[in-house]
């Protein structure tokens, strides 16, 4: 009989993983058209993965054994090489990786969520493409930088960015010079973050399990009335947050969702209900749920509903959140509220690629440069996070190679 360990040493895995890596970059490989660029591309990624200090230039090449980061500058600028294919790979790669059991998601009857969002990168001057003083979030407050609008496939097993864009403000798409010297594709015009995530959803959905997508995103889009009216048209649930002031009835006096839920809202109705794992582990959160009317659609016969959702902490009632919700009208109020609470995972897989592969240490100034450099973190990042839901989970060995499923822009 075979000597077989009852457990499985850091060690053993840590091989498991790196051989794991190796067929992950062959099969990758396939898209840089020439040996040396399948080299470069290869050991980049092998260095996002490493445990240095920074992910730039230099360091990259260091780890890879050059004496210069000019083979790593050429990777990510001069090189012929297709960014958007490599971006569709890592797409099938991380949503076939977290979703092999039809019952995984986040979302209502196990559906998957798609939670859009935004992140700045600090960058000094005026020449990296889309750099500009702007609000962001994530830095706390209106810097030079640039902003990059991703998606994240959320379920159960994991979370993991699956595609981006990068926001080019007013003053960049109005001069044409500024444009050219960063090398932006002529003719690209200016688009809204909430124009950006229509253009992702639609790359996105023939990579995703049909009937079973919910979306979620922050006010920047759930504000947005024709983002809204997007979803719709794609038969596409969501629960997405709003400001107070968002209109919501014709009443007079009862326009603004925070004023509704005031005036409507009894202490009895509102219910803890879980929301799913959360990032600090605590998710005590009250919900107040409503359907409201929609003159466009009628009650009964499987039709689609609208919710007006509200949520506050135990502690401090006064601070609340808003949701407009539309979907099935069967969905469960207990799962409908674990929709608005996977949000945050997006944040989080902003936090493991930039913490764990760079994505934030880049130096390319140019347009391209840029989706070159996140789509390879992408592709780190998710390695990361299908291995370590495969070994939540007990499964080894690579899944089907990510070419072999359909879809894809």
């Amino acid at each position: 009989m075979l000597d077989i360990p009852p457990t499985v040493t850091d060690q053993e895995r840590a091989h498991e993983w790196a051989d794991e890596l190796e067929n992950l970059l062959a099969e990758a490989g396939r898209i840089f058209p020439r040996a040396d660029l399948r080299r470069r591309a290869a050991a980049c990624v092998r260095g996002l993965l490493a445990a240095l200090s920074r992910k730039n230039g230099w360091q990259l090449a260091e780890h890879a054994g050059d004496a210069t980061p000019h083979g790593q500058q050429h990777l990510l600028s001069r090189a012929r090489w297709d960014a958007d294919e490599l971006r569709d790979f890592v797409r099938r790669y991380a949503v076939q990786g977290l979703d092999d059991d039809p019952a995984c998601g986040l979302g209502p009857d196990g559906a998957g969520v798609l939670v859009l969002d935004e992140t700045g990168f600090a960058k000094k001057g005026r020449t990296s493409a889309g750099v500009a003083r702007q609000f962001t979030g994530c830095l706390g407050g209106v810097f030079g930088c640039q902003v990059g609008v991703l998606a994240a496939w959320a379920t159960t097993r994991g979370h993991a960015l699956i595609d981006r864009e990068l926001y080019l403000p007013k003053e960049w798409t109005d001069d044409p010079r500024r444009c050219q010297a960063a090398h932006v594709p002529e003719g690209t015009g200016f688009a809204t973050k909430p124009r950006l995530a229509e253009r992702m959803i639609e790359r996105i959905l023939p990579d995703l399990p049909e009937g079973r997508v919910w979306i979620a995103a922050d006010e920047v889009y759930g504000r947005d009335g024709r983002f809204r009216a997007f979803l719709e048209a794609h038969r596409l649930p969501y629960a997405v947050t709003v400001q107070a002031n968002q209109t919501v009835l014709p009443r007079p006096g009862w326009r603004h969702i925070a004023r509704l839920v005031e005036r409507t809202a009894a202490e009895q109705d509102w219910a803890e209900l879980p929301a799913g794992p959360s990032q600090l582990d605590s998710r005590a959160w009250q919900w107040w749920v409503r359907r409201v009317p929609d003159p466009d659609t009628e009650v009964g016969g499987g039709a689609w509903a609208r919710w007006i959702i509200a949520r506050r902490r135990p502690d401090n009632p006064a601070e609340r959140d808003y949701f407009l919700a539309w979907g099935p009208e069967e969905t469960p109020v207990e799962e409908l509220v674990g929709v608005p609470g996977a949000r945050w995972r997006v944040e989080e897989a902003i936090r493991l690629a930039t913490s764990a592969c760079g994505l934030a240490d880049y130096e390319v100034r140019s347009y391209g440069g840029w989706y070159r450099h996140v789509s390879l973190v992408m592709l780190a990042a998710a390695f990361l996070t299908v291995q370590d839901a495969r070994a939540v989970s007990g499964t080894t060995g690579p899944a089907a190679p990510p070419g072999q499923r359909g879809g894809g822009a």
